[in-house]
């Protein structure tokens, strides 16, 4: 199985990164293990425990690009202070994935099946695949979006450049007075937002991991503003410093709004008879 990180999406190596380095501060020992795999190395594991010895250990077929290690946005963690891989002595495990989610991550511990605590995730699509699927059709197509590209003679990384749109109420700046500039952390336009004004986002980015918002003037930190963000066919609520909803019921406008644990607006087909959110 692939053990590369590098195979991975840009963001996800800069997370793993982050988390090892701040396991460590915190006396927690973990090392990258699983990472991108193959639709035949997908495949294989998946035999296990149907068609091939051993216990089964993943629902998603290779075949069907139903894996995130497929997509290259997940990775698995093992334990690396000599006690064995996987002991979950001294909830070893749980202090991870809570670590991960401050960091921004999501955890497969948070799955109800099959439960996955070695595994971390990006999860701007989902705990699961069907939206990459649905958006790019296959892994190679989705890794060709990935272009890392630098602004001229500023040094800048830019990645993750995606279309969002917003609702009839627009984002609202909070700041008393917001820079537009020519491109993410570019040159300053001389043109400004102030407290209140309303902005139409048409796409985002991060810049040197700081997120950024282009609007028909130009770019803004995405720090900076509030509202409702339409991202791959689903809804979020951005806040103040780049913040969202998640795992609440929220009161917007008069209106209640529920989020899931990854800050995604619930819709009606999400929840099943007996009020589980999927």
């Amino acid at each position: 199985m692939g053990r590369d990180i590098t195979q991975c999406h840009p963001r996800l190596q800069a997370a793993a990164t982050k988390l090892i380095a701040e396991c460590a501060k915190r006396g927690i020992a973990i090392k990258i293990g699983e990472c991108y795999r193959t639709v035949a190395e997908q495949d294989a594991l998946y035999a296990q425990g149907r068609t091939k010895p051993g216990n089964i250990v993943t629902n998603a077929k290779g075949s069907s690009y139903s894996s995130q290690h497929q997509w290259g946005i997940a990775a698995d963690f093992y334990r690396a202070d000599g006690k064995g891989a996987y002991n979950e002595s001294g909830d070893y495990f749980n202090r991870v994935g809570a670590i991960a989610k401050q960091l921004g991550l999501a955890w497969g511990g948070d799955w109800k099946s099959i439960v996955d605590k070695p595994h971390v995730y990006l999860p701007d699509w989902g705990s699961g695949t069907n939206i990459l699927k649905k958006q790019y059709g296959t892994p190679d197509k989705f890794k060709s979006t990935w272009g890392i590209a630098e602004v001229p003679d500023q040094g800048v990384v830019i990645r993750d450049t995606i279309p969002i749109k917003t609702s009839k109420t627009k984002l609202t700046v909070m700041a008393s007075s917001l820079i537009v500039r020519s491109t993410p952390k570019g040159v300053d336009t001389g043109q400004r937002y102030k407290n209140g004004d309303k902005v139409e986002p048409i796409e985002k980015c991060f810049a040197d991991n700081e997120p950024w918002i282009r609007t028909d003037k130009g770019w803004i930190s995405a720090r900076y503003v509030q509202g409702w963000v339409l991202q791959n066919g689903r809804w979020w609520y951005v806040l103040p410093g780049y913040t969202f909803y998640r795992s609440s019921v929220e009161n917007i406008n008069g209106r209640d709004y529920c989020f899931d644990r990854e800050g995604w607006m619930v819709t009606s087909d999400r929840i099943t008879d007996n009020g589980d959110i999927i």
